[in-house]
């Protein structure tokens, strides 16, 4: 996970008394819309979007649903109340999950994302089965992901970092895609050893440059292993 700040979530009032109620009054006639600002924010509201607007209806945690949590809310000067969400992100639609098939242990998703994922590899000359396994590995491909720490989107950019890779929208899955692998193939020129790399995006560099290799912590060492194991897999999957 490369090391910010949490997704804001932007709710109007009357939609802040209908997320927090029971979930038996979500399922009454009125209807939550989720809109998508263009910074990522996510906005609720009662008032149906206008057309060309990106927005859901919102639901429960059921399967292929959605779900978000937050904080206490702070009040803007126009009324609105801003959440600094400590867990926040759509889950991946029931329809998208049916593209994924079984290979090992669990499920691939090798026709999600090709273009970007094809585009971001050719540009910066990194093996796109290693991109997909840091998406899988990262996210599940969900790319409204958010961290308790604040990473985002598909290959979990921190504000900061998405910044530094001219990132300015991390929930886009392409400019998350590029930007995130623009950071991969900064490390893995930097180190020249894949397993270092794969370590410094999970750990950070100074880890890696102590240690002068994968450093001895049990969570990093098992991001290594899963990441390499699923770029493995992805490349029997992408070959036939």
């Amino acid at each position: 996970m490369i090391p910010g700040h949490a997704i804001r979530v932007v709710m109007c009032a009357v939609a802040v008394g209908l997320l927090l109620a029971p979930r038996a009054a979500l399922a009454g006639e009125a209807k939550i819309y989720v809109i998508r600002e263009a910074d990522g924010a996510q906005r609720f509201t009662n008032k149906p979007p206008v057309e060309g607007q990106d927005a859901q209806v919102f639901t429960s945690t059921g399967a292929g649903g959605q779900f978000f949590r937050a904080a206490t809310p702070e009040r803007m000067a126009n009324g609105d109340r801003v959440f600094k969400a400590s867990r926040a992100s759509l889950r991946l639609p029931t329809a998208r999950r049916a593209h994924g098939i079984t290979r090992g242990r669990g499920r691939l998703y090798p026709d999600l994302y090709v273009l970007e994922i094809d585009r971001a590899s050719t540009d910066h000359d990194v093996d796109p089965a290693l991109v997909r396994a840091v998406i899988h590995a990262e996210s599940a491909f969900n790319p409204y992901a958010v961290s308790p720490k604040g990473a985002r989107g598909l290959m979990q950019l921190m504000p900061g970092t998405a910044r530094m890779l001219g990132v300015r929208n991390s929930f886009s899955p392409g400019s998350n895609i590029w930007g995130g692998t623009k950071y991969l193939a900064q490390l893995l020129r930097r180190f020249r050893n894949e397993a270092h790399a794969i370590a410094a995006y999970n750990a950070g560099e100074v880890p890696v440059n102590r240690y002068n290799g994968v450093p001895p912590y049990s969570e990093t060492r098992e991001y290594v292993r899963r990441v390499l194991s699923l770029k493995k897999q992805y490349t029997l999957t992408l070959n036939g």
